[in-house]
């Protein structure tokens, strides 16, 4: 056991060592020649100092993320320093064990926390303000994407190796190691849904900062109203969305069918109740969410596509250009991915529950 996680942590170790050289490779402040690895990262230090220094708010969004990653190295010592000082004693320390692990939790949630806020807000503001300094161009989106996505995955490896690496340790030295892992269980339980909605509220503004049919004219809200409308007046279009509104209603009849099931069959009876019901509610709720899920992403960036279309000067609003529906469709890819581990988690619980109380 010893030996695979020393494999484990080894080709973790070697996977953030490539994510990081790539990205150096390919980086997003582009130098007009070819830069040795720490030249290249003053340069960019050198680019954030000067983003810092023109705009306030992005300075102390930078210091929240500073203070986050220090936050998060804080926590995983404190919980360091709790498994080798609690866990070894003969009485199992209930109260230090979850704490440690709650501590270690939170910790790798905030070291990810400047990896997913930080690059978009510094690249956003870039783009907006040109720069006149010739020693230097800034990247094109794919390339953001590319290397954002790589500096995501690479916060994600040092997270998986900081949880494999304190799970073996603390399995170690713990008197009762098992039940050290149960609670490790319990608590990740709880922080999943909890990491999944504030995931999903801090995408909210996000997405409005970011969306891709800015109103002209008009009420507020109905814009994609208007541009379904607009849709529709094409002959060659009007069955595909059609179509497409069809899918997404049958798969949100089924999520509210499958809450119909639970309360006419477990709330709303006052004698006999049925618990066998909430299988096939789940089933049909995991459904719905897949319909809806595989709708939108098909359909929106040929909803996109199609509005550009359209003759801009008899609509009520107007289209984005495609680096801003890009970021739009990252955060709203993040916010359904948090509501759709907080739908399963939820139906996960409930079905938890009637399986155990039931």
């Amino acid at each position: 056991m010893l030996v695979i996680v020393w494999i484990l942590l080894v080709l973790l170790l070697g996977l953030m060592g490539w994510l990081e050289y790539h990205n150096l490779q390919h980086p997003v402040i582009q130098p007009a020649k070819t830069l040795a690895p720490r030249a290249q990262l003053q340069l960019q230090h050198q680019v954030r100092q000067h983003v810092t220094d023109q705009a306030p708010r992005l300075k102390w969004l930078y210091y929240g993320m500073a203070a986050c990653w220090w936050l998060g190295v804080i926590s995983l010592l404190v919980s360091c320093y709790l498994v080798s000082a609690k866990l070894t004693l003969l009485i199992f320390p209930i109260r230090s064990v979850v704490t440690s692990i709650a501590l270690m939790i939170v910790g790798i949630i905030l070291l990810m926390i400047p990896a997913l806020v930080w690059p978009t807000q510094s690249y956003d503001y870039l783009i907006g303000h040109s720069t006149q300094d010739h020693h230097w161009q800034l990247a094109d989106t794919a390339t953001f994407e590319h290397y954002r996505r790589f500096q995501i995955w690479l916060v994600l490896a040092l997270d998986v190796f900081i949880l494999i690496g304190w799970i073996s340790w603390a399995y170690r030295v713990s008197t009762v190691p098992m039940v050290t892992i149960e609670y490790l269980l319990m608590v990740v339980a709880i922080a999943v849904p909890v990491v999944a909605l504030i995931t999903l509220l801090a995408q909210l503004p996000y997405l409005h900062q970011n969306r891709y049919l800015i109103p002209v004219s008009g009420r507020f809200g109905t814009q994609h109203y208007h541009a379904n409308q607009a849709l529709m007046q094409q002959p060659d279009l009007k069955s595909r969305l059609i179509i497409v509104n069809v899918v997404r209603i049958i798969g949100y009849a089924l999520g509210l069918y499958a809450l119909w099931l639970l309360y006419a069959n477990i709330l709303a009876p006052a004698f006999t109740v049925d618990t066998s019901i909430v299988y096939p509610a789940a089933a049909f709720a995991i459904i719905g969410l897949l319909i809806v899920l595989t709708a939108g992403g098909v359909w929106l960036p040929r909803f996109y596509d199609y509005l550009q279309l359209l003759d801009n000067k008899t609509l009520t609003f107007k289209l984005a250009g495609s680096d801003r529906f890009r970021r739009f469709r990252f955060h709203l890819y993040y916010f359904k991915l948090a509501f759709s581990i907080l739908w399963i988690v939820i139906w996960a619980l409930i079905i938890g529950y009637i399986y155990y109380f039931g």
